[in-house]
């Protein structure tokens, strides 16, 4: 179905979204990234709109291209376009079901300046040439624990913070946001960590992580949301 909309002077037509992906928006998991979507924009819920707001003030001061590693339902790669009119904008995940649906709400806003990709890290490294050169902007958002031990919808890891941050280096020219969980005791997917090496998860920790970021980036801490710390990456 069609859904016409006017605007000014200006017209546009924009395909209406499925039951399904508006209750996805709006109530399935993660709560902190859900968001209602009417009149062709996006506005967040509670939990994600404080963390929006902790997370655009590390912004640089002029934002020209932002990637989301781990993007999920894609709301901060539409609002580095919608609110910070940055021209060039990537996400990517693991989900098909992720990517499927951002690629509708990108339809359905007629966004043409944010793109969506089924990849992992280094398959974004290997390739980003391939999307226009580093992003200015990089997010890695609660993804670090999956990158480094896997998950249940992905299971190869890296195991590796030196690798994950030198990957990080190649995509990212300018800032890295990092929150995430930095300690062991703290992580989610305990499955995936009962396969990991000993010395893989003897490595994670607070202490071992800033050690290899510091390589390629310098840290500067800037508090927590909820109970995990708040870093910004500036890149070497």
């Amino acid at each position: 179905m069609l859904e016409k909309n006017y605007n000014d002077s200006t017209y546009s037509i924009r395909l209406n979204l499925s039951d399904e992906y508006k209750e996805y928006a709006e109530k399935a998991y993660p709560s902190n990234h859900t968001y209602k979507i009417s009149n062709g924009a996006l506005s967040p819920k509670c939990k994600l709109n404080l963390r929006y707001k902790k997370i655009s003030k590390l912004y640089p001061s002029s934002l020209n291209s932002l990637v989301d590693i781990g993007c999920s339902k894609g709301y901060f790669v539409f609002s580095a376009s919608s609110k910070h009119f940055s021209s060039r904008n990537l996400g990517i995940d693991v989900t098909a079901y992720d990517i499927n649906y951002c690629h509708a709400i990108k339809n359905y806003l007629g966004d043409s300046s944010v793109q969506f990709e089924m990849l992992q890290l280094h398959e974004l490294a290997d390739r980003i040439n391939k999307f226009g050169g580093p992003y200015q902007t990089a997010l890695l958002i609660n993804a670090y624990q999956y990158l480094y031990f896997g998950s249940a919808k992905e299971s190869s890891c890296y195991q590796n913070h030196d690798a994950i941050f030198r990957n990080l280096h190649t995509i990212c020219s300018e800032r890295v946001i990092f929150n995430n969980r930095v300690n062991l005791s703290d992580c989610q997917n305990k499955d995936m960590i009962k396969h990991a090496s000993t010395i893989a998860q003897n490595n994670y920790s607070e202490q071992k992580i800033i050690e290899a970021a510091s390589r390629y980036f310098e840290v500067s801490k800037k508090g927590k949301i909820g109970q995990y710390p708040l870093w910004i990456l500036d890149a070497l």
